[in-house]
């Protein structure tokens, strides 16, 4: 019921998406086969398939339309359909010229041609029309109802005044006009290149009309070809001479393509070629675990297994987390696979069942690992210095006797990692030799039992790594960094207190040449009027007066000089 349940949710989310691009678009809806020829009173069925070109679905829903003047339902057969449950069952209108439908399964299928319906029709007039698709979605089985269908095809249907031999539209084979050349026994068998089967040992679920080829010999004059269930058949009747010719579409089925020549001589061996169909998916299965969805077991078993009636099972397909496909061959399997180990947590798992021709069905379940007790870390290095030697200590306790998990790492990058083990109380010490650089850095700790079962992560505080300083008084410590603002700091003190200090002399030494000149002019006063005193006690007839004439021109000089000097220091 829980499988029937998310099928409805997909369907009804693919509904209400429909119409909506999506990355994941692949499928095509396709009517098979795509061309009949019939007369007025022959019968003819148009098969609604889907190619999921390899991605799963569960349900789809479709409208098509035909011609109502010159076609009518009789019946619609589910018998053979992927489906087993219809959200609305097919119906059809003659009136309107409509037919509709919505279905789905419990299990995601895919392959080439996967049967949705089977529509029987009856010819009503004659003419040419065309069996359309006017809307159609396909869910895909992921949980959120993805619409994947990209391409839609249509059916060109022919209704000819008079009844035909055949139904098919494939066109008769080019006929070769020649002369044969002489033949001197009956020719080889043909070597036949089939273009949609080219291997006769394998299954495929492609159907489509397909083309044969050989080559023809020049003593050939007429072509046998013949397609039964018979794998010994040798045809008899010519059919002209040709080499090559395109047959209708096959159903499911061991099919064998027979093909011979004909010479002068008489009919070659029969050259046979296998065609092994199979358009149905594999039996539906469930997924299960013992215990349930949540597992102490970080390797837990899964249960799974199922069959295909017609191309046999190929192998399975697990996939964990859209990792990559852990393939299981199907040859041996005997039901029971123990998945790698898984981190704690929910995990979506998928089975894919494929048989031989590559059709698959699948299911889903999603696994809650238990994380066992995480681990404490109680100390790290308090101080460490970028390049020396001195390593990052960690101390801790987990679990006795099992490994804890130690990362070193900044952002997200891994620096160094280690294992440690646990003694019998469950601590645990670890000292990493790598020198770190300058930074922040962070420890991460994860405990692993003996069967690889996890913990969830802790983080230690975090760890700053700088150079070691220059200098140290206590608990103050000065760095590189530190050292260079505090030469900066004592540069500029030092410069400061230079031009303070210049500043000062310069204004000390003005102020002394001001009261130098002040006091130079008071002497050199005093000096005049001594000159003036001797000068006036000496009588005017002295030969001495030449000589306080000399005395005064010469102080007169020597004060001018002194002034001048004063006034060029100054500047």
């Amino acid at each position: 019921m829980k499988k029937f349940d998310r099928a409805l949710f997909g369907l009804a989310a693919g509904m209400l998406f429909f119409g909506m691009a999506s990355s994941a678009s692949a499928a095509t809806l396709f009517l098979s086969p795509p061309t009949v020829v019939i007369g007025p009173s022959q019968n003819f069925s148009v098969d609604i398939k889907v190619d999921g070109a390899g991605v799963g679905f569960n349900a789809a829903q479709a409208t098509i339309r035909f011609p109502t003047d010159l076609l009518q339902v009789s019946s619609i057969d589910k018998t053979n359909s992927a489906f087993s449950f219809w959200l609305e069952d097919p119906v059809f209108s003659n009136d309107q010229g409509a037919i509709s439908f919505i279905g789905g399964s419990p299990f995601g299928v895919s392959g080439a041609a996967i049967q949705v319906l089977r529509v029987n029709f009856v010819p009503k007039g004659t003419g040419t029309g065309t069996i359309s698709v006017a809307s159609a979605a396909i869910t895909a089985s992921d949980g959120s109802g993805t619409n994947i269908l990209s391409t839609t095809t249509s059916a060109s249907i022919t209704v000819s005044p008079t009844n035909v031999t055949s139904s098919s539209a494939v066109t008769a084979p080019q006929q070769i006009t020649r002369t044969p050349a002489p033949a001197t026994g009956v020719p080889a068998a043909p070597s036949l290149n089939v273009s949609l089967y080219p291997d006769p040992t394998q299954w495929y679920d492609q159907v489509s009309p397909f083309s044969v080829s050989w080559n023809l010999p020049a003593d050939v004059s007429a072509i046998a070809t013949a397609i039964n269930k018979q794998p010994n058949f040798d045809p008899t009747t010519s059919e002209g001479l040709f080499d090559n010719k395109t047959f209708d579409a096959l159903s499911d089925g061991i099919w064998y393509l027979h093909v011979r020549f004909k010479d002068s001589v008489g009919w070659s061996a029969t050259a046979h070629s296998r065609i092994a169909i199979d358009t149905q998916p594999p039996l539906g299965f469930k997924i299960t675990t013992q215990g349930g969805d949540t597992a102490n077991d970080p390797a837990p078993t899964l249960q799974f297994k199922t069959d295909d009636a017609l191309s046999g099972m190929k192998e399975y397909d697990v996939i964990v987390d859209n990792h990559d496909p852990l393939v299981v061959p199907a040859k041996g399997f005997t039901g029971s696979f123990t998945l790698p180990l898984q981190v704690p947590g929910d995990h979506h798992v998928q089975v894919r069942a494929v048989d031989n021709a590559g059709n698959s069905v699948e299911d889903f379940i999603t696994l809650h690992i238990l994380p066992i007790a995480s681990p404490t870390i109680s100390f790290t290095t308090p101080q460490l210095f970028s390049g020396e030697p001195t390593g990052l200590t960690v101390q801790g306790s987990a679990l006795p006797n099992i490994e804890v998990v130690l990362n070193v790492h900044q952002a997200d990058a891994v620096i160094a990692s280690s294992t440690v083990q646990t003694d019998a109380q469950g601590n645990w010490e670890y000292t990493f030799s790598e020198p770190l650089h300058n930074g922040t850095y962070n420890v991460s700790a994860v405990s692993r039992d003996a069967r690889g079962a996890l913990s969830l992560t802790v983080e230690s505080p975090s760890v700053v790594v700088t150079n070691r300083p220059i200098l140290e008084i206590g608990s103050f410590q000065l760095g590189s960094g530190g050292a260079a603002v505090l030469l900066l700091i004592i540069l500029l003190g030092g410069f400061g207190s230079g031009v303070w200090f210049y500043r000062k002399r310069t204004a000390l030494f003005a102020q002394r040449l001001v009261a130098a000149s002040r006091d130079l002019s008071t002497v050199f006063d005093l000096i005049r009027k001594d000159v003036e005193r001797i000068d006036a006690e000496i009588p005017a007839n002295s030969e001495h007066k030449s000589v306080v004439k000399h005395l005064r021109e010469n102080v007169q000089k020597m004060e001018v000089l002194l002034k001048k000097e004063i006034e060029r220091i100054d500047k």
